[in-house]
C-alpha cells in the first residue's frame, strides 16, 4: 500500500494543473464577455437601433452569469484538488519519516502527569499524533487523542477492538475515500469548538407561542393603508403607512432583543454547520459500510437537516446590515421570523447534532487510526488474547518514529513476567520497551502497528522512563521518579492487567539503595496479573536476582562490538544478561578522559 501514494502524485499533479489552465481561460472569457456587455450597452446608448444591442448585451449578461458558476465550481475542485495533493504529500513524508511536513503535532493535548504520553512521545513535535493524525476538526483531533490516551480503557476488550479493526481495514481498504476525505475537511476546518452551532443547539427550545403568533399577524396590519386607499381615505395613507411602520418598530425594540444573539451569530453558524455537512455527505455516501459507521441517529436526512440551518442562517444574513435591518423590521417582524426559524431547528434537531458530531468524531479518529497500516512496511493487526491476564508477544517489531530506512526490528514474548534488560549507552534498551509500549497503544486504538505479528492482553499501560526534576513543584529528578513508580505499585494493588515499562530504574540514587530498591520494587510487581520491562545498568541488582532465583523474572540484552574508533550496534535483542559498559570508551571518544 506505501507504494500508491507515490503512484498517484503525478496524477494529482496533472489534474491540478488542468484545472488551473481552465480556470485561466475561463477567467479571461469571462473578462472579453464582460466587455462584451459594456461594448453593446454603449453602442445602444449611441445608436438608434437599440433593440438588438439591448438583447445581445442581455444575451452576454446570461452567458456571464452561467461562466460565473462554471468558473466558481471549477476553482472549487482546483482548491480540492490542490488539497488533495497536500494530503498525498502528507502520506509520502510519514512513508519516508519526514516530519517537517507534518505540523499539527496535537501539543495541546500533552499531559506531563499521563501515565505513559510522555515518555511514549504520544503528543508534541516528532510524537505519534504528528505521524497519523489526518483529521482536520476540532472533535476528530479530540477523539484521536483520546484513543491514544486511552481514555476509554475500562470498555477496551477483545470484542470492542476487533469492532475497530474491522472498521479500520474497511477503511485501510479505499485509501482514495481517505484522501478524498481529508482534501474536503482541509477545505472546511473546523479547528476551533463550534461554539455559536454548539450554543444554539444546546437551548433545545421554540420561540414561545405568543411571538410566533405575533410575526405571523402583524404583516397583516399593512391591509389598514390598503383599506383607507378603497375607501377613499387617501388623505390619511401617509399617517397609516408611518403609524404602521412606528407598530413594526416598537414590536422590534420590545420582542427582539433576546434573540437577537443568535441572529448576529447567524454567519458564523452557517459557515460551522457547512463544514459539518461537508464531512456528513462524505460519510454517508455510498463509498462506506453504513452498517460499521453509522449508528441510527446519523440517517440519510441528517445532511438535509443541516441544509435547512443553513437556509435558515442565509435568511438572517439578510438582515445584516444595520440600515436593513432596520427596513425590514420596520416591515415586518423579520427579526422574530429569523429567530423562530433558528430555534425550530434547534427544539427538531439540537439534541442529536452533539451525538452526529460526536460520531464524525470517531470515524476521523479511526481514519487516522488506518495511517500506521497504510504508512508501514510490514504491519498487522493485533491479536487481542483475553484467555491470559498479563501477555504481550510481539515478531519483528519496529518504532513507528524512528527513520523507516534505519530501523532495527525486535521480538519480544512476555507471560506474566518481568523482562529485565541489560546492556550499555545507546544499544536500545530504551527503544525496544518504548516501541512495546506504541504497539499497546496503537493496537487499542484499532490500527494495524508495525510488526509481522502482535498478540497481547488488555492491559493497563504504566511508564517511568523520560524523569525531569520540576523547579515549580519542587521536586528533583529522584523525586519525580518516585512519584511515577508509586503510581505503578499502586496500580499493581488491584487484579487489574498491567503493563509497565520503566528505564533506568531509581538512577537518581545511589549504588546500594538503587539496588535494594530495586529488588523491592520486583517483588512487589511480581504477580499474575502484571507483565513489565524495566532496563538497568545496575548489575549488581541483575546478580542479586539470579542468584536469589526470583521466579517470573527473565534477563534480555543488547550488545555492541568495536571497531578502532568506532562502536557497532545491531541493535538486536539476546536472550541472558549483559555486564558490559562503553561508558568509558564514550568518555574517552569526547576526550574528557
Amino acid at each position: 500500500m506505501t507504494d500508491h501514494f507515490e503512484s498517484i502524485a503525478p496524477s494529482l499533479t496533472e489534474a491540478r494543473d488542468s484545472l488551473t489552465k481552465l480556470n485561466h481561460r475561463i477567467g479571461l472569457l469571462r473578462l472579453f464577455t464582460f466587455a462584451g456587455i459594456a461594448g453593446f450597452c454603449i453602442a445602444a446608448l449611441v445608436r438608434d437601433n437599440k433593440i438588438p444591442l439591448l438583447i445581445a448585451a442581455v444575451a452576454l449578461l446570461f452567458g456571464f452569469i452561467i461562466l460565473c458558476a462554471v468558473h466558481n465550481k471549477s476553482k472549487y475542485y482546483e482548491r480540492l484538488t490542490t488539497e488533495k495533493i497536500s494530503a498525498n504529500d502528507r502520506y509520502l513524508a510519514r512513508i519516508n519519516g519526514d516530519f517537517s511536513v507534518l505540523k499539527d503535532d496535537g501539543s495541546e493535548f500533552a499531559d506531563h502527569n499521563h501515565a505513559y504520553t510522555s515518555d511514549l512521545d504520544v503528543f508534541g513535535p516528532h510524537s505519534l499524533f504528528a505521524l497519523y493524525n489526518t483529521s482536520h476538526s476540532v472533535f476528530g483531533r479530540k477523539a484521536f487523542a483520546d484513543r491514544l490516551k486511552c481514555k476509554d480503557y475500562e470498555a477496551l476488550s477483545m470484542e470492542s477492538i476487533g469492532k475497530r479493526q474491522k472498521m479500520v481495514g474497511a477503511l485501510s481498504a479505499n485509501p482514495d475515500f481517505l484522501l478524498d476525505y481529508e482534501s474536503v475537511s482541509a477545505l472546511h476546518p473546523i479547528l476551533k469548538t463550534p461554539e455559536a452551532l454548539l450554543t444554539l443547539c444546546f437551548k433545545d427550545r421554540e420561540l414561545p407561542g405568543s411571538l410566533k403568533i405575533l410575526w405571523k399577524v402583524m404583516p397583516l396590519i399593512w391591509l389598514i393603508p390598503v383599506i383607507f386607499l378603497f375607501t377613499g381615505l387617501v388623505k390619511y395613507i401617509r399617517i397609516a403607512i408611518l403609524g404602521v411602520i412606528l407598530v413594526n418598530l416598537v414590536v422590534w425594540f420590545l420582542t427582539s432583543r433576546r434573540e437577537q444573539a443568535d441572529i448576529f451569530k447567524s454567519g458564523l453558524i452557517s459557515k460551522q454547520a457547512q463544514a459539518v455537512k461537508e464531512r456528513v455527505s462524505i460519510l454517508l455516501s455510498d463509498e462506506l459500510p453504513k452498517e460499521l459507521f453509522i449508528p441510527e441517529y446519523m440517517n440519510d436526512t441528517f445532511p438535509a437537516e443541516l441544509d435547512s440551518l443553513i437556509e435558515a442562517c442565509s435568511l438572517c444574513s439578510i438582515r445584516e446590515q444595520p440600515i436593513m435591518a432596520l427596513i425590514l423590521n420596520a416591515l415586518m417582524p423579520f427579526d422574530l421570523l429569523c429567530a423562530d426559524r433558528l430555534l425550530d431547528w434547534s427544539s427538531k434537531h439540537g439534541k442529536n447534532f452533539m451525538k452526529n458530531v460526536e460520531r464524525v468524531g470517531d470515524i476521523e479518529a479511526l481514519m487516522s487510526a488506518c495511517v500506521p497500516g497504510l504508512i508501514s512496511k510490514v504491519s498487522c493487526f493485533p491479536e487481542i488474547n483475553e484467555a491470559k491476564k498479563a501477555y504481550f508477544e510481539g515478531e519483528q517489531m519496529s518504532h513507528p518514529l524512528l527513520d523507516p530506512s534505519k530501523v532495527v526490528s525486535n521480538s519480544v514474548s512476555i507471560d506474566s513476567q518481568t523482562a529485565i534488560i541489560t546492556g550499555s549507552n545507546m544499544s536500545g534498551k530504551t527503544t525496544l520497551i518504548r516501541t512495546v509500549g506504541v504497539m499497546m497503544i496503537l493496537g487499542y486504538t484499532g490500527a494495524m502497528v508495525p510488526a509481522k505479528s502482535v498478540t497481547c492482553s488488555v492491559m493497563r499501560l504504566k511508564t517511568s522512563m523520560r524523569i525531569a526534576d520540576s523547579l515549580e513543584e519542587n521536586m528533583s529528578t529522584f523525586r519525580a521518579e518516585l512519584v511515577r513508580i508509586a503510581s505503578i505499585v499502586d496500580s499493581s494493588k488491584s487484579d487489574e492487567p498491567l503493563m509497565f515499562l520503566i528505564d533506568e530504574v531509581f538512577r537518581g540514587t545511589n549504588s546500594q539503595d538503587r539496588t535494594d530498591g530495586a529488588e523491592i520494587l520486583l517483588r512487589k510487581l511480581n504477580k499474575p496479573n502484571i507483565s513489565g520491562f524495566m532496563t538497568t545498568h545496575d548489575y549488581a541488582l541483575c546478580d542479586r536476582i539470579a542468584d536469589e532465583g526470583i521466579s517470573n523474572i527473565i534477563f534480555c540484552h543488547f550488545s555492541e562490538r568495536y571497531e578502532g574508533d568506532e562502536i557497532i550496534f545491531d541493535y538486536k535483542l539476546k536472550d541472558g544478561m549483559s555486564h558490559e559498559s562503553n561508558a568509558k570508551f564514550l568518555m574517552k571518544l569526547v576526550g574528557i578522559i
